[in-house]
C-alpha cells in the first residue's frame, strides 16, 4: 500500500492536492485507488481484505474461545463489550480476535485476529485503574470525539496461536437496559458484515441477546455466556 498527493483541478481553475490511497498487487499492478478521508472506526478497505472479499468475511466484535465452543461479542461504541470479555478470559476463555472477526468463507472457520481492544467512556476509565502495565496501553483520538484506549489482548488474558482455526462462534449482541439485571436468551439480529453479501455465512450461528446495564454486570455476564456455551 502508498500514500499518493493527487492533483485535481478545481471548477474555477485551480489545483487542490488530495490524498490518496494506493493498493499494489506484489507485481506492481494497481488493484485499488480510493481518496484517503481520515481513519475511520470501521473496517477500512485495505490489505489484505481490499483483495481478498471473496474469501473472507469481516464482523466488528471480540472473539473468544475456549475448547470447542466460541463466542462473538457484538456491540456499539459505547457497550459492555471489554468488561465482559475481560471477565470472560478469567474464566478460561482465550483471545481470538480483539476488533475484528474474520471469517474464512472457504474453510468455515475463524482466523486470529490480535489487534488491540477499544475502551471507550467508563471503559477506558476502568482499564486506566486496573493496574495494567502502561505499555499495554495506548490513547488515541476517537472519531466519535474524546479519547479511544486500546488495549492489548495478552494483558488480560491467554491468546490462541496464530496459527489456530476455530470454529462459526455463537453471536452474542450485548444491550443496554434501564435496570441492575443481567439477562441472556436466543435472539436474532442482523449483524453488520463486509461484504454484504457475506452475511448469510452466519445465518447458521446461534444468535443470542445480553442486557446489562453497566460494567457492573460483566461477570454476571461473563457467568451466562460460560455456563450456556460450555454446556452445549
Amino acid at each position: 500500500m502508498e500514500f499518493t498527493a493527487a492533483t485535481r483541478r478545481q471548477p474555477d481553475g485551480d489545483t487542490a492536492g488530495e490524498k490518496e490511497f494506493l493498493v499494489r498487487h506484489g507485481d506492481g499492478t494497481p488493484l485499488l485507488r480510493r481518496t484517503f478521508r481520515g481513519w475511520g472506526t470501521m473496517p477500512p478497505p485495505l490489505p489484505p481484505f481490499a483483495v481478498l472479499g471473496e474469501r473472507y468475511a469481516l464482523m466488528r466484535a471480540v472473539v473468544l474461545a475456549k475448547h470447542s465452543a466460541a463466542v462473538a461479542l457484538v456491540g456499539g461504541p459505547y457497550a459492555e463489550t471489554l468488561s465482559v470479555a475481560a471477565a470472560l478470559a478469567q474464566r478460561s476463555w482465550r483471545f481470538v480476535s480483539g476488533q475484528l472477526l474474520v471469517f474464512d468463507l472457504v474453510e468455515e472457520q475463524v482466523v486470529p485476529c490480535l489487534l488491540p481492544l477499544e475502551a471507550r467512556g467508563r471503559a477506558a476509565v476502568r482499564m486506566r485503574t486496573a493496574g495494567l502495565p502502561e505499555e499495554s496501553l495506548r490513547s488515541v483520538p476517537s472519531a466519535l470525539g474524546g479519547e479511544m484506549l486500546l488495549v492489548r489482548p495478552e494483558c488480560l488474558g491467554d491468546v490462541v496461536p496464530v496459527d489456530a482455526r476455530i470454529a462459526l462462534p455463537s453471536l452474542v449482541r450485548l444491550c443496554g437496559t434501564a435496570d441492575d439485571g443481567v439477562r441472556m436468551a436466543p435472539g436474532e439480529f442482523v449483524p453488520q458484515v463486509w461484504p454484504v453479501e457475506a452475511g448469510a455465512a452466519f445465518s447458521t450461528a446461534p444468535h443470542y441477546r445480553l442486557e446489562l446495564s453497566s460494567g457492573n454486570g460483566a461477570e454476571e455476564a461473563a457467568g451466562l455466556i460460560d455456563a450456556e456455551l460450555t454446556r452445549k
